[in-house]
């Protein structure tokens, strides 16, 4: 069964009701974004919606001193990097037992053409933007990746999800996991709660409601 990740949490509520939903893993954005949380915040969240413990502290661009400091603090097990970090730097956290998932922000064919060197737990494969790292709630051309091994295996995929375009794109790629913070909001940092079921429960096989057909 497909996970799910909900990204760009930000508030308790928010985070509490994605988990009682069945939210596999929860995202903190630590990096420049309409969605960025504090240190103070992301414990909150999280001590909040314990025993939980699946969060990822979503990083780009930053130094290893201060996404470590960061990751140390929260006792964060999971790190993405969502800029254009290398895979010696990947490398480095995987090396301190860190779970480490690489984005890719896909435009066309060639944005993948270094993917090989990298050597980390999962991907995570986004839409390309000029104005955004994330977030930004477009798709991109799937058929680029649906023929790759590590879709299946490990990919975390996001770009654009919504409950409207969830199923096929399960269809087409059957990802290890799918990843949405637009997808699923009212306004950027907080969650729309019948989307958020609806989404969760496409994810998962589970009927939805009524008001979604």
């Amino acid at each position: 069964m497909v996970k799910v990740k909900i990204c760009g949490n930000t508030n308790v509520a928010d985070a509490i009701r994605a988990v009682e939903l069945g939210a596999d893993f929860l995202g903190f954005i630590f990096c420049e974004s309409k969605r960025k949380v504090s240190r103070d915040q992301a414990k909150e969240m999280m001590h909040a919606v314990k025993p939980f413990q699946n969060f990822v502290g979503v990083f780009a661009n930053q130094s290893k001193e201060e996404t470590e400091a960061i990751a140390s603090d929260l006792g964060l097990s999971w790190l993405q990097f969502h800029g254009d970090e290398t895979s010696r730097h990947c490398q480095y956290f995987m090396e301190r037992k860190y779970q480490v998932i690489k984005t890719f922000r896909v435009k066309d064919a060639m944005s993948l053409k270094r993917i090989d060197e990298y050597d980390v737990s999962a991907f995570l494969f986004d839409t390309y933007s000029r104005e955004h790292l994330g977030g930004s709630g477009a798709t991109f051309d799937r058929s680029f990746i649906e023929d790759k091994p590590y879709v299946h295996e490990k990919l975390f995929l996001a770009g654009g999800l919504t409950i409207h375009n969830l199923e096929a794109a399960l269809r087409q790629l059957k990802p290890y996991a799918v990843d949405v913070a637009s997808g699923v909001e009212k306004s950027p940092g907080i969650k729309d709660y019948f989307l958020l079921e609806e989404f969760i429960n496409i994810a998962k096989g589970k009927k939805r409601s009524k008001a979604s057909s």
